[in-house]
């Protein structure tokens, strides 16, 4: 990752050298930081918000001028998020795991090796290379500043995902409670949906601060038609909301997420 920032970078101090104002340039590019809010609407009554998540983005965006009023948002970038999840007060939701690796088990492959853990809270911190994609509608320069609006999508490939639960071990045979434990750095292959999309309206500023190089603030909000959780077959499921040793209930979790989002950006 730190290669690719480096390269972007490089690209674009290259542009910038050879920039005409910012007024007339067809395409300008940059580095990005943002922060956003996430806000999951839960398709489980097992499981539910433990508060609002979080989002930092870091990246680079280009801008191509259509006309001088309409134009091209695109890039790359790096969101870095944070998940968090509760169990009603009411609800029991239980999951077999390895010690030895850190990993759920699925309810196919459970055996008397494995641990059962009774869980409370769930903080998951999922991290996406997201690939927006958003028409972009802006005023002439008024002065140094020019204002726009933004519509298209942000759409966003999982690379990667840690889990942390808050909860008690429980013993399997007696299903008697033994000790309240932290189980981090958990991981669960497929639990994740593989890619996200949300479709977002964004609006904001540009600052044209110095020869063709601006500095850009907007803030969006982002709401996603995608799952964030795969749902799974029963015999691959992870969670169960008993633990019968025979048909026990088992189920997965479900959420669509939306997101209010400011950025920053710099642009060459």
């Amino acid at each position: 990752m730190k290669k690719l920032i480096t390269g972007i970078l490089a690209l674009t101090i290259a542009i910038s050298l050879n920039a005409q104002e910012a007024a007339d340039k067809n395409i300008q590019a940059g580095l990005v930081m943002g922060y956003g809010l996430n806000f999951q609407k839960m398709g489980t009554k097992l499981m539910e918000n433990n508060g609002t998540g979080g989002d930092l983005t870091i990246g680079a965006n280009m801008n191509f001028g259509l006309t001088e009023t309409i134009g091209i948002c695109t890039g790359l970038e790096f969101d870095f998020e944070t998940l968090k999840y509760k169990v009603p007060g009411s609800d029991t939701v239980l999951y077999y795991y390895k010690s030895t690796d850190n990993s759920l088990v699925q309810y196919q492959d459970i055996d008397s090796t494995h641990s059962l853990y009774m869980l409370s809270t769930r903080k998951q911190k999922p991290m996406y290379l997201t690939i927006p994609v958003m028409l972009v509608f802006r005023t002439k320069f008024i002065g140094y500043f020019r204002y726009f609006g933004k519509f298209g999508l942000r759409t966003s490939i999982l690379l990667s995902n840690t889990i942390t639960d808050e909860g008690t071990n429980i013993d399997p045979l007696t299903l008697t409670p033994l000790n309240t434990e932290t189980n981090a750095e958990m991981s669960a292959r497929g639990e994740m949906f593989p890619l996200k999309s949300a479709v977002g309206l964004a609006g904001g500023a540009e600052w044209n601060f110095t020869g063709g190089t601006s500095l850009v603030g907007e803030i969006g909000y982002y709401y996603g038609f995608t799952p964030l959780h795969t749902d799974r077959k029963p015999e691959k499921t992870y969670l169960q909301s008993s633990a019968s040793p025979e048909t026990p209930p088992v189920f997965s979790n479900l959420a669509n997420q939306s997101q209010l989002m400011l950025k920053i950006s710099i642009l060459f």
